[in-house]
């Protein structure tokens, strides 16, 4: 082994293989990265110690207004040429001086090089001058005790020998300080371990007994620091935090004005506290596709149905009078029903296939409803609406109906929008049931999106969607679709997806939290737990899973506190005793099945007008029957 100084000229050695290995290390950052690193849209960001680049494409997706890279290695920035997108300018420089004026950056991102920088109070004294008033700074390196202790290099391989480089391995304590003498306030801090996402990396270098001895070790550390001082509300403690798919840490989330503040291992200051000891905290789920106003309708069909034609026109004559009883209740009551569903299985967002109306609109609406997007019922029903739409092409999201069924009318659906010109990657397409595995290649170049909702697709048609769209298609969520159809709520449709599909638990937890926040382009945070975003928070039992292992197998019953824009909006009975006396008048007690839950607001009246609905005293709601306590 070859021990060398981190200077420019061994990164430049290093350059040319820096890419080429998988390395854990990096697999676990850029998994956090990717969950916790805040809103950039229209900001300016400097990539500090940018290396070959890899850090662009996420950053891009971000929608930064500028990125500023820099690095001192020559090679590394010829490298990082090869990814530049648009909005990106290289400097070559030293990161403790950096040519770019003063107050002119809004989020630093220092990702696995602050170890290799010599003078860290110079280090962040630039970073000081270079943000703005409010400016953030995200680093991210390796664990120096876990380092200390087990001997680790930094080290890359040329010619047949390990080049090691000098790194230093300060303390966080000593870290922090460096930071707080320049007025940075922490705001995050996070010291993880590697998880199951990263055993293959191991396995596949040979080391998975490496991976074994590191179970419980920080490996990592992430730290977020603020220049001003948080406004916190109100602090949740005692709980695990889920970070990614994979990860999930017991810290202290704070909140102010609806959103998330802070994520820390201990609270930062006094302030009213909500314990939630044994418990794993869940980003609120998004559910892509909906129809409210549905809410209280049982399911309606005998299956055997060609395509969604077939279905509507016999129903209608087969269930009229059970179409006509529902409707006699008025559907504002009708669609907060459909938000109650929801809101029981710790859905926060819904993305409503129907005009928009002012009830949704209103502040105490249980759940939050997707109102930036454009939608056509689908082109058969609505073809004109359709065409509309293609002469539009107004870039906004466009959610559409198609391929349902698998009647040969159905499956033109797909050639159908694409001579439209509506195969664009604006478009969402709702089912997608007669895409053969020959249009996913198409689907995917253009840049479509699939919302895929099979128990309904199993109901009406006795099949479902191709496992290849729902496995390889990237860009893809899932919805419940309303009761008329589907086998219950959100929770009940990913249950429904891993008994016939078998999904990695990872990959359906992103189709209900990250995937659909993407796609239909919500910019407040929704789909993770993360600084600066909305407050939209489940609580559920924890069983010492990952989150996504814990939301496979998760039921409505596990659903005990559901935060919407940091106001408390169902409370079940084990957790009753956090809401004070005056704070449970604020809320309707209601049985659900076996359970109680409290409910945010006056529900009352919304049994009253559903009375004519009722069956032996109770209400369904879908799968549930639903009484005031």
């Amino acid at each position: 082994m070859i021990a060398a100084p981190a200077t420019p000229e061994v990164f430049d050695e290093w350059a040319p293989v820096y890419d080429e290995a998988q390395n854990p290390f990096c697999a676990l950052e850029a998994r956090l990265l990717r969950q916790l690193l805040p809103m950039l849209r229209g900001k300016t960001v400097l990539d500090a110690g940018c290396g070959t680049g890899r850090h662009f494409p996420f950053l891009s997706t971000l929608q930064p207004e500028w990125i500023h890279a820099v690095d001192y290695s020559a090679q590394m920035l010829e490298l990082a040429k090869q990814r530049l997108p648009n909005n990106v300018t290289l400097h070559q420089a030293d990161c403790i001086a950096i040519p770019l004026p003063a107050q002119s950056i809004d989020v630093v991102l220092c990702s696995l090089v602050l170890g290799y920088v010599g003078n860290l109070g110079a280090f962040c004294s630039e970073m000081r001058r270079l943000l703005r008033p409010g400016g953030q700074i995200i680093l991210a390196d390796i664990h120096p005790d876990t380092a200390q202790r087990r001997g680790w290099n930094r080290s890359f391989h040329q010619q047949g020998e390990e080049i090691a480089i000098a790194w230093n391995r300060i303390s966080l304590e000593k870290l922090r300080g460096i930071f707080a003498a320049e007025g940075f306030h922490c705001i995050c801090d996070l010291e993880p371990g590697f998880s199951e996402a990263e055993r293959e990396i191991f396995a596949q270098r040979g080391r998975a007994h490496a991976f074994e001895e590191l179970a419980g070790e920080p490996v990592m550390y992430l730290l977020h620091f603020v220049l001003e001082t948080p406004q916190n509300e109100l602090a949740i403690t005692g709980a695990r935090c889920a970070l990614s798919a994979h990860d999930a840490l017991p810290r202290t989330l704070t909140i102010g004005e609806g959103h998330i503040r802070s994520i820390l291992n201990s609270s930062p200051a006094p302030m009213p506290q909500v314990s939630l000891d044994g418990y794993l905290l869940l980003p609120g789920l998004i559910n892509a596709h909906d129809h409210l106003e549905f809410g209280l309708f049982p399911r309606l069909g005998d299956g055997g149905y060609t395509d969604a034609q077939e279905w509507a026109g016999a129903i209608h004559v087969r269930y009229a009078e059970t179409i006509a009883r529902h409707r006699r209740v008025p559907r504002e009551i009708r669609i907060h029903w459909g938000a109650l569903r929801n809101l029981l299985s710790g859905v926060t967002t819904v993305c409503h296939h129907n005009p928009i109306t002012d009830t949704m609109r209103e502040p105490e609406f249980p759940v939050s409803v997707v109102e930036e997007m454009r939608w056509v019922h689908s082109a058969a029903f609505d073809f004109a609406g359709l065409q509309e739409e293609a002469s539009i092409d107004s870039g906004e999201i466009l959610i559409v109906h198609a391929a349902e069924g698998i009647s040969t009318r159905a499956k033109q659906e797909i050639e159908m929008l694409q001579a439209l010109g509506l195969l664009r990657p604006s478009t969402i397409l709702v089912h997608a049931l007669a895409v053969t595995p020959q249009m996913i290649g198409r689907l995917k170049e253009a840049g479509v999106s699939l919302i895929f909702c099979p128990s309904s697709n199993e109901f009406l048609f006795g099949t479902i969607p191709a496992a290849t769209c729902l496995e390889h298609f990237e860009n893809a969520a899932l919805g419940s679709d309303s009761p008329l159809t589907a086998c219950g709520d959100l929770l009940d449709e990913a249950a429904f997806v891993t008994a016939r599909y078998g999904l990695p638990a990872a990959r359906l937890y992103s189709m209900l939290t990250e995937n659909p926040a993407i796609m239909l382009r919500l910019t407040d945070g929704q789909g993770k737990i993360q600084i600066g975003g909305r407050a939209d928070l489940i609580a559920v039992p924890d069983r010492g899973l990952s989150p996504a292992e814990t939301l496979r197998h998760l039921t409505w019953r596990d659903v005990h506190l559901v935060m919407r824009n940091g106001a408390v909006q169902l409370v079940a009975e084990e957790l009753a005793h956090l809401l004070q006396p005056q704070q449970l008048a604020g809320f309707t007690a209601v049985q659900v099945d076996d359970r109680r839950r409290w409910v945010r607001g006056d529900l009352r009246p919304a049994f009253e007008a559903a009375a004519i609905l009722q069956q032996h005293g109770v209400i369904r709601l879908g799968e549930r029957t639903v009484t005031l306590a």
